[in-house]
């Protein structure tokens, strides 16, 4: 691992400090994500706190939201992300015909606004432009504030998925959803 820490013992202060801050929030633990980004503490304290505000704070529902940051794994290629919030998706109560819509970047299986979603995020990160035709249906489906946030996800979970990358932490997307 070139960046990051993972053993609490081998941890700086302030390495430390930014650890327990993330682990005393609302996700209760640190996520691998963050564990990379140790090294710049500051750094990690300010990206989880983005994180925080999409996860506990957002206006969007637990579905539409978990579909986005679902969505945002898979067209990265973040095989972490997408185990991480597919097991989210699962306790929502997502088919696996719904989950592979999301996983193949489709939208298939989704109500037609949701499928829309997982179409902007797809075409937001891998063209790496915000599809105004696409985001434009997001606005008139969910609003702007919601429009907004999930152009929010469409950039923060590929930064989580960077450092996933640079920590050596990331796995590989499964190929297929199994029932």
């Amino acid at each position: 691992m070139l960046i990051g820490e993972t053993d609490l013992q081998k941890m700086l202060p302030a390495q430390k400090a930014a650890h327990d801050l993330i682990a005393s929030g609302p996700r209760g633990s640190v996520p691998y994500p963050f564990l990379a980004m140790l090294d710049a503490p500051k750094f990690a304290e300010a990206i989880q706190g983005v994180g925080e505000a999409i996860r506990y704070h957002g206006t969007l529902d637990d579905r539409l939201r978990e579909i986005a940051i679902c969505a945002a794994g898979a067209a990265y290629g973040s095989g972490y992300e997408w185990n991480y919030h597919d097991e989210i998706a699962v306790k929502l109560g997502m088919t696996p015909a719904e989950r592979q819509g999301i996983l193949d970047g489709s939208g298939e299986g989704l109500a037609e606004a949701e499928a829309l979603c997982v179409r902007y995020i797809f075409s937001a990160i891998r063209d790496r432009a915000a599809d105004q035709a696409l985001l434009a249906g997001l606005v008139a489906a969910y609003g702007r504030e919601a429009a907004t946030e999930l152009t929010v996800i469409a950039g923060y979970y590929p930064l989580l998925a960077l450092f996933l990358s640079a920590g050596q932490l990331d796995r590989p997307l499964p190929e297929r959803i199994t029932p």
